[in-house]
């Protein structure tokens, strides 16, 4: 029998005020600006060597080397091979993790008082295996929430974080560029299945924590202070009476073992009001693709969705081999869609009322989103095609992986307010590195609104909610059933596009869940079959030379639909899923480079997608 055996910190963390770090501000309107809206694509997730994991798979690039990979410089790469990105990011942020937050970087300068410390002596030990067991302590100290505390003297972190925000507000350019300060706090919740296992797994409950600027806490908060996310909250809502802004993204849910998206709260109470509203005002937006995966949607909790089944990466974190495989229910975002509204339903508020993002957990300094040009996620575990595609022993598991996701954001101006509010409002959505724009409206007046109006998104605006916001109930006056104005365009340098599909989720007449997907606009002049399916776009990949054409789909669909199932006493939410035509995944990629066939353990062609934040409405009697 498997005893696990869960290490968590349960005692109240007592939060000191720290003074603010107060950072450059930059408020003027950029050339940019638009009321309309533009889509600025980033990323929120990136580390450095000054985050332990990085540095002990030999990454030494700096959140300066970061900050200028993201505006379109070249920067070094563990394989010896210099990374560049083919088109610079619109805004990003540094996220190092705060545990230990550059505590490894400082060990190598002899001056540094934690380079005199007696681990620090271990670690920078010319023989491996004395440095080899070092670098294992440390990795479990943080597995087990034990921390060396003379390595995280709160003088020295404090340094280490002013270095940091520092960084960000240096490459901080308006209306080109912009950045934001930002830490990881790592709560992961080690498990060992049993007494004698010296490799627990972990349940993933991370979450990164990004500040608007102006004000900037003195002190990151780590899961060393806490591995309960409502004390983040209640640390971050402390910062906010301190006239800071800031907020936490979680991410990664398909990895948390269920625990990302349970219907408890993290000490498995019952949720109400109070929680559910304080999770919400924290936590606006989720990262749902990424590196290690998607969190949008399992095929085991949606059957019937032919699309499903994209870059699932099953496995828990953990240092095992092979990894455990983690749980399904409870870690996927639209099971966590329903579930709300069931919530909702019960206690009076809403806790998985959130607008979602991506982004890439690159631990190389660099967002690593480009299928064709993939340069691994983490230093040395995987530097080059030639280990990623031929390794038989770790290769399966970074084969498994993706490439990263990017955020996209509709906000007026390319500036830290205006993207910060964007996210704020939830006007956001997700894409897999692609960089398609999508928009969703909803209204009960629409009727009138076409496409060949010069100002459809002005009277969009005007008449309805965007993606993010919820949808009011009908006035006695209105259409009887609502109705989506959808947009999408195709990244300017990638792939055609397939289709757009509206995801539905509600509360039926019983209380419970359900779901369905709408094929709402599609290229080509397919036409659905007898049972309502629409037929695939085709596929012009050729995988012997990863090339593919955009001889089929189209550059832009846009429809305005109306449900034709609504029922006005359902609680709803409705969300895009936009598909593009099949081009080579990165594997596909990686193997044409070295000569090799395209492995066959994972699929050699793939179809980015983007996903909206949803629109929501509550039911009515």
């Amino acid at each position: 029998m498997i005893f696990p055996l869960v290490f968590s910190c349960s005692d109240k963390p007592e939060f000191k005020v720290v003074e603010p770090i107060t950072t450059t501000t930059h408020k003027v309107q950029t050339s940019g600006y638009s009321e309309s809206k533009n889509a600025y694509f980033g990323d929120t997730h990136i580390h450095t060597s000054w985050s332990f994991d990085a540095f002990i798979s030999s990454v030494r690039t700096t959140p300066d080397d970061a900050y200028n990979y993201g505006k379109g410089s070249a920067i070094a790469h563990v394989s010896g091979t210099p990374i560049q990105l083919e088109r610079p990011l619109d805004f990003m942020a540094v996220s190092d993790h705060a545990e230990y937050m550059g505590a490894m970087m400082q060990m190598l300068d002899k001056d540094h008082p934690i380079a005199l410390l007696d681990i620090s002596k271990k670690i920078s030990d010319p023989d491996t295996e004395v440095s080899l067991n070092a670098v294992k302590k440390i990795r479990r100290s943080i597995a087990m929430n034990s921390p060396y505390e003379e390595l995280i003297n709160p003088e020295v972190l404090k340094s280490t974080w002013k270095r940091i925000v520092e960084a960000a507000d240096r490459h901080y350019v308006p209306g080109e560029f912009t950045t934001f300060p930002a830490f990881e706090w790592t709560s992961s919740i080690g498990v060992l299945t049993s007494l004698l296992s010296s490799s627990p797994y972990a349940q993933n409950l991370h979450r990164n924590v990004i500040f608007k600027g102006d004000k900037v806490s003195g002190l990151p908060f780590s899961s060393f202070d806490s591995q309960n996310p409502e004390d983040l909250w209640e640390w971050m809502e402390l910062q906010r009476e301190n006239q800071i802004d800031l907020l936490a993204i979680p991410h990664n849910g398909n990895i948390s073992d269920g625990r990302m998206y349970a219907m408890t709260t993290f000490n498995g109470n019952a949720m109400d009001p109070s929680y559910a509203l304080k999770r919400i005002r924290n936590e606006p937006v989720n990262e749902v693709v990424q590196n290690k995966g998607q969190s949008m949607a399992h095929p085991a909790l949606a059957p019937n969705d032919e699309f499903a089944d994209f870059e699932v990466y099953p496995y828990a974190l953990g240092t095992g081999d092979p990894r455990k495989q983690g749980k399904i229910d409870g870690s996927y975002v639209r099971q966590a869609f329903k579930n709300g509204l069931a919530l909702e339903e019960k206690v009076g508020a809403n806790p998985f009322q959130f607008g979602i993002i991506g982004s890439t957990d690159s631990h190389n300094s660099a967002s690593n989103v480009e299928e064709n040009r993939a340069f691994g996620k983490s230093g040395d575990k995987d530097p080059t095609p030639e280990f990623r595609i031929t390794d038989m022993v770790s290769g399966p598991r970074h084969r498994r992986s993706s490439v990263g996701g990017l955020a996209g954001v509709w906000a007026k101006e390319n500036t830290r307010e205006s993207i910060f509010e964007g996210i704020e409002s939830k006007e956001v959505f997700a894409t897999s590195g692609t960089r398609m724009k999508v928009r969703l409206f909803a209204s009960w007046d629409f009727d009138t609104l076409s496409f060949t109006q010069s100002d459809w998104i002005a009277s969009a605006y005007k008449k309805g909610v965007p993606m993010g916001g919820s949808l009011s109930p009908r006035q006695s006056n209105k259409a009887q059933s609502p109705s989506f104005l959808i947009w999408a365009i195709k990244d300017a340098e990638g792939a055609n596009l397939d289709r757009i599909q509206v995801i539905k989720g509600w509360l039926d007449q019983d209380g419970n869940t359900q779901e369905k997907i709408y094929d709402v606009s599609w290229s080509d002049n397919r036409i659905k079959n007898q049972n309502g399916r629409l037929p695939a776009v085709g596929n012009t990949v050729d995988i012997n030379t990863a090339t593919y054409t955009n001889d089929i789909g189209a550059v832009k669909l846009e429809t305005i639909w109306i449900d034709p199932d609504f029922d006005a006493s359902s609680s709803a939410f409705y969300y895009l899923r936009v598909l593009e035509i099949p081009t080579p995944r990165w594997t596909t990629y990686d193997a044409i480079k070295i000569g090799v066939a395209p492995p066959d353990d994972v699929p050699a062609t793939l179809q980015e997608r983007a996903w909206s934040s949803p629109i929501w409405y509550q039911g009515v009697d």
